[in-house]
């Protein structure tokens, strides 16, 4: 008896004392003991629609830091406004990843792949795939013709399937173009655009139902992971796990087959990562094995179709409803280019408009408003808030492409804002799309290019507009890890 009331005075104790927050902890709304700030939280998302959207409200209530404390994890802190994003991405102390159940989930139980792995482990990781993706033509013009050859396919694609219709599917049309580019170099090979590859929009369409299932918080498997034991339908674990073992086993069949087909000729990532695991086999310590190499292609995979496939849909989105922005797009790229010259990455000097464009609806959409989440590796301060080691912190990029002060009406779509007094297209450092810091994405120029050159080719091809009595699309898009552009109908027109 008295010990059941000594464990249970411990237990009070304890819930109390981690309700209570620290002098120097950032502020934030109070919360519930055990559960902390998870309601709170539902109820502004609830209400905002969106999990950036409340970070934004949070920090016009509570300043550039807030705190959050969810469920048992680690607490979290919203960064907001450019001063404290950049700080707070420029400092090594902040470039770990959370450690949380969701974080090794994803990759068979343990922390891997590249995204979500930090310390020597991610430095090695990312130091291997840029050195050896750049050795098979990352950045170079034989990635160029690539990119351009899939968006010439697109492009007759995308004329076929409009001769039935309005298009609905602009994700499926576009996803697998946009992935070629990058799964050229990681695997040797391309997905055929004409061609129905039945396993592969499986997998596509399996990484976009979790990437629409989760948030950057993690979830409730991240802030009370051990329900899961209790109700794993309710929490979402079952249809998660069973989508996550169907997409590993994917990656683990293309390695497998790359092993059986490599004789000694190294013609791609994977081969090359598989010539590392044997080199390293030896050493006392590496991190080089095949789950690790499973991790990294899912990774680069998942980030290489991603963001650049939402920043095209979102781009295609707001231009059927800016045909007046879409029109100087197109008058540029008939007085630059006309109507038969494929646009090239050294044509970007001379399509100021079309880039502004692109940048505009970077800002606007916000795809990925707020950086993959951080995690402090020690203790410390951060603008005057103690920041304990483990804490998870999320830049607010959305609170830096939406600031008033700099941009001065911000959720005006405005492309000119780009075009300084010469016609020329001028980079904004607010603007910051790709994150910043040593963090940044890795796949940043292949981006760029994939968005620009896809971009340019459909419209110069294509005029595009909504159908009759359509009314116009929700711009918000739809949230989730990232932010994806709304399910709309689509017109593709032929220009002449």
């Amino acid at each position: 008896m008295w010990f059941i009331i000594i464990c249970l005075t411990i237990f009070i104790i304890k819930i109390v004392h981690d309700w209570q927050r620290p002098r120097k902890f950032p502020p934030g709304p109070r919360g519930l003991p055990i559960v902390g700030n998870i309601l709170d939280l539902k109820r502004l998302v609830d209400k905002m629609k969106f999990y950036s959207h409340a970070w934004c409200h949070l920090a016009d209530i509570y300043g550039s830091i807030v705190g959050l404390k969810l469920g048992i994890s680690e607490p979290l802190i919203i960064v907001s406004g450019r001063d404290a994003v950049i700080e707070m991405m420029s400092r090594p102390e902040f470039d770990g990843r959370p450690n949380g159940f969701i974080h090794r989930h994803r990759t068979g139980g343990k922390r891997r792949g590249v995204i979500f792995t930090d310390g020597d482990i991610w430095r090695d990781q990312k130091r291997f795939i840029l050195k050896t993706l750049k050795e098979f033509g990352y950045g170079k013009i034989a990635m160029e013709d690539i990119i351009l050859n899939d968006a010439v396919s697109l492009t007759s694609i995308i004329e076929s399937s409009a001769k039935s219709g309005p298009l609905t599917n602009l994700y499926d049309i576009t996803s697998i173009a946009v992935l070629n580019s990058l799964w050229t170099l990681v695997a040797g090979t391309r997905f055929d655009l004409e061609k129905k590859n039945s396993k592969l929009m499986e997998i596509l369409s399996i990484i976009n139902d979790i990437v629409r299932n989760i948030n950057v918080t993690g979830g409730i498997l991240t802030h009370l992971p051990f329900l899961r034991h209790i109700s794993p339908g309710l929490t979402g674990f079952t249809a998660l796990n069973q989508r996550q073992i169907r997409v590993f086993q994917f990656f683990k069949n293309e390695v497998t087959k790359h092993k059986a087909e490599t004789h000694g000729e190294l013609r791609n990532f994977i081969d090359v990562y598989l010539a590392e695991i044997k080199k390293q086999s030896n050493s006392t310590v590496s991190y080089f094995d095949e789950e690790q190499l499973i991790s990294v292609v899912k990774d680069l995979f998942t980030a290489g179709v991603e963001t650049t496939n939402n920043t095209i849909g979102f781009i295609i989105t707001y231009l059927v409803v800016k045909q007046d922005v879409q029109r100087k797009v197109h008058e540029e790229i008939d007085r630059v280019l006309g109507k038969e010259v494929l646009p090239r990455i050294a044509d970007k000097n001379r399509l100021p408009y079309l880039n502004a464009t692109i940048a505009e609806v970077s800002r606007l959409a916000n795809v990925g408003p707020t950086s993959v989440a951080h995690r402090a590796t020690t203790d410390t301060v951060l603008l005057g808030y103690e920041i304990k080691k483990n804490y998870t912190l999320l830049a607010n990029l959305r609170s830096v492409h939406l600031d008033e002060k700099h941009w001065g009406d911000p959720k005006k779509f405005r492309p000119e804002r780009f075009i300084n007094d010469k016609g020329e297209y001028v980079e904004d450092p607010w603007l910051m799309q790709f994150g910043f810091g040593r963090r940044k994405c890795l796949g940043e120029t292949l981006a760029k290019n994939n968005i620009f050159l896809f971009t340019a080719c459909l419209l110069q091809k294509f005029q595009f507009v909504l159908p009759p009595k359509h009314s116009n699309p929700e711009l918000d898009g739809i949230d989730g890890f990232t932010i994806a552009p709304p399910d709309i109908s689509i017109i593709a027109v032929k220009r002449a």
